[in-house]
């Protein structure tokens, strides 16, 4: 019986030294965890939440901010010369200086007669030296029919045809149309978009390379 006592006691002592040891290593583990918290001060969750939150902010006022400046270029137009239907040479080379309004159509394109009526707004918006309009129709257009719809959609602006030996609309490379390109004073493509682009914007980037 002594004997049996003496040996459960020892049983005890081994299982209260190993849960002694336990708590220490509980009490270290709690401790540098709580060293580690005050270093890195709020949760990884937490800081990851904000810094999405700053970074829609910054995209927000950046996006912001392109919208309301003008659009610096250094792509050079690429030149052209053509003959409009009033006999004029037109060459991009002697606009230079102004705010030209590229417009590529054919006859026969349905946005190119919507477009039309947005450009009839920024001839009468802006019919002054500053500014100026040139619609160039396919080669693939005959001269009779871009006469015709000349007049039927009272472009009083210069208007010309594309020809096989200038391929002006491969030049600026026209995949669409219509298309429209702006050319700043110096020469340099500002705006282009293809598809019917309103008279609301072809203010607001006109008036932008204008300046007040």
């Amino acid at each position: 019986m002594t004997k049996k006592k003496k040996k459960e006691s020892w049983k005890e002592r081994r299982r209260r030294a190993a849960l002694r040891y336990q708590r220490r290593l509980e009490a270290e583990r709690l401790r540098g965890e709580t060293k580690r918290r005050k270093s890195e001060g709020w949760p990884r969750s937490k800081v990851l939440g904000i810094a999405f939150l700053a970074s829609i902010v910054v995209v927000g006022v950046y996006a912001a901010w392109q919208s309301t400046r003008p659009t610096s270029s250094s792509e050079l137009a690429p030149l052209f010369a053509l003959t409009d239907f009033d006999g004029n040479n037109v060459s991009l080379t002697d606009l230079r200086g102004k705010v030209v309004v590229l417009d590529f159509f054919a006859t026969w394109c349905e946005p190119c007669k919507t477009e039309m009526s947005h450009l009839v707004q920024i001839d009468e918006a802006y019919n002054n030296s500053k500014v100026m309009i040139i619609s160039i129709g396919s080669s693939s257009d005959s001269l009779s029919d871009l006469q015709q719809f000349r007049e039927d959609y009272n472009m009083t602006w210069i208007v010309a045809c594309d020809t096989p030996e200038e391929k002006t609309l491969d030049k600026y490379d026209v995949k669409y149309i219509p298309t429209i390109v702006i050319i700043d004073q110096n020469g340099c493509v500002y705006y282009r978009n293809a598809g019917t682009t309103d008279a609301s914007t072809l203010i607001s980037k006109i008036d932008a390379l204008l300046g007040p």
